[in-house]
């Protein structure tokens, strides 16, 4: 599986944050025409970040609060302060990466279930004896 994603650092000290999109020629016509909706090429509406600093570590999405301290802060002049929102920025600013991430196991989207494996373990396996 191929992915591409929009990478976005609002400073130097920040860390970077992702969207996934499925459409690059889609995106890329929406930037100069911001009537395209956003569902026609972004993946899922979640932005990600990196467990370790950059874009290499695993990936896990972003709380709602996460993203309303690291992309509005506490500017109160700011009257949408939504994921749809946050996610326009990182597309008007963020730079295209793309990357295979058929084996590299990288995007958890079910962190609840853990990460890697989640085959059991034990009697219901058989490897009790």
């Amino acid at each position: 599986m191929s992915a591409v994603a929009v990478i976005y650092k609002p400073n130097e000290h920040a860390e970077e944050y992702q969207v996934f999109i499925d459409d690059v020629a889609e995106y890329e016509a929406w930037k100069s025409d911001k009537s395209i909706a956003l569902s026609r090429f972004v993946g899922t509406f979640e932005i990600f970040k990196s467990s370790t600093s950059g874009h290499t570590g695993s990936l896990g999405a972003i709380s709602k609060q996460e993203t309303e301290t690291a992309f509005f802060g506490d500017d109160k002049n700011v009257k949408d302060k939504s994921v749809e929102a946050a996610i326009q920025l990182i597309l008007e600013n963020g730079k295209v990466h793309k990357s295979d991430l058929a084996h590299s196991g990288k995007i958890n989207k079910n962190p609840a279930r853990g990460f890697g494996d989640v085959r059991g373990t034990g009697a219901a396996q058989g490897s009790h004896r």
